[in-house]
């Protein structure tokens, strides 16, 4: 498994993440003929080598026609890319890309999808930017991308509505459910651009994970910083034999013997929907012979605080243990499984050997059980044999 870690220190742009690409050794030709593709003619590329901080960065740059920046809606980014000269493929990544930020920015202003105008992420560049990455990773080769943790920046920024705040809305919407830092700095290191394609490229996010290591890349940004060199690093390698990634948790352990049990079972249902990664109880033994419940609660190291004082309000403990752990993880993502009954979502697990294992999603299965009328088994045999058929029109089940 080809396996690209974007170490993301000092943010991602879309510029960044090409020339990051390139510098791994993806040909310039192909990004220099991209705007022949896309029918966006009058619109240029270059690809130079600059430095960031003493390090060796290659530096991507998209003019528009006439340095003018088109205001597109959705409706006229699936044209453009429909009537392109692209792999079938890459046209279907790049419109669910930009329909993934429609919906974003839609939600962020308060307008339905097709009303939304593509200001700056309209324009030649990003189209280019999101275009491209796609076109690199299947270039490159690549099976699976893992991203770092990604440092956002306070302060504000300008857009065609003025000033915003960092981060901007649109990229905070983008980064739902991924993993983020604040940094003490007023320089926008996400930009919606490279936002989309962290949340669109990424099979996972996590620290660097086990590989063996081939080549680097480094993609050059528009900053100069004082406390980082303004560069994203990609590194290439191969996945090893035992392929799994790994992140930190902070695991809260408290022991109670005076809780109705009634109450720790909506407990665990109430902390996991205030952002924790998992919880569980164990029966124990305390002092004098006395029955008890051991509760164990992993958050991440960002939510133990917020996790730990609704442990504290909602348990009768006066008390929990904060141990930081370390946890391996197994590649997953999330598949959409057609059935007689519709779309079921379920998760595609990649274990150790390479083979990847289907797991159906209970409370899907029990929605479907509810509604149809069926035994929740006979949903998981549907989800997990419709996993298997063949695969027809480009790739769609």
């Amino acid at each position: 498994m080809n396996t690209c870690f974007l170490d993301c220190f000092s943010g991602i742009s879309g510029d960044m993440l090409l020339g990051a690409f390139v510098d791994l050794g993806w040909k310039e030709n192909e990004l220099l003929e991209l705007p022949g593709l896309i029918g966006l003619k009058d619109t240029r590329v270059s690809v130079r080598r600059i430095r960031k901080g003493g390090i060796s960065a290659v530096k991507i740059d998209v003019k528009p026609g006439n340095n003018r920046k088109t205001c597109r809606h959705l409706g006229q980014v699936k044209d453009l890319i429909n009537r392109s000269f692209l792999p079938k493929e890459i046209k279907g990544q790049v419109i669910r890309a930009f329909a993934r930020l429609a919906r974003a920015e839609a939600k962020v202003h308060g307008m339905g999808i097709d009303e939304v105008h593509f200001h700056e992420v309209g324009a030649a560049d990003a189209i280019i930017d999101v275009t491209g990455a796609f076109v690199a990773k299947r270039s490159l080769k690549i099976d699976h991308i893992v991203c770092s943790p990604l440092p956002l920046s306070r302060g504000l920024t300008e857009c065609e509505h003025g000033p915003i705040p960092l981060p901007a809305p649109a990229t905070l919407e983008l980064l739902k459910d991924k993993k983020v830092y604040f940094v003490h700095m007023e320089k926008e290191l996400v930009t919606p651009t490279g936002a989309l394609l962290a949340a669109e490229l990424s099979d996972s996010w996590a620290e660097l994970p086990h590989m063996t290591v081939k080549d680097t890349g480094y993609g050059a940004g528009t900053w100069d910083l004082r406390d980082r060199p303004n560069v994203l690093r990609a590194i290439l390698g191969q996945g090893d034999d035992f392929h799994v990634l790994s992140d930190h948790v902070t695991e809260l352990r408290a022991v109670v013997d005076d809780m109705n049990p009634e109450h720790i079972g909506y407990f665990l249902e109430q902390v996991l929907a205030k952002g924790a990664v998992d919880a569980w109880v164990c029966p124990v033994f305390m002092k004098k012979n006395r029955p008890g419940f051991e509760i164990h609660v992993l958050a991440r190291p960002g939510d133990t605080e917020t996790v730990s004082c609704f442990f504290l309000t909602h348990t009768t403990s006066t008390g929990i243990r904060v141990i930081k752990t370390r946890r391996m993880i197994l590649p997953r993502k999330a598949v959409r499984i057609k059935t007689r009954w519709g779309t079921v979502t379920a998760k595609a697990i990649t274990r150790p050997d390479g083979n990847q294992e289907i797991v159906p999603e209970f409370e899907q299965c029990k929605e479907v059980s509810e509604k149809f009328a069926v035994s929740i088994a006979q949903v998981y045999k549907e989800v997990i044999c419709g996993s298997q058929q063949p695969k027809r029109d480009g790739g769609k089940k």
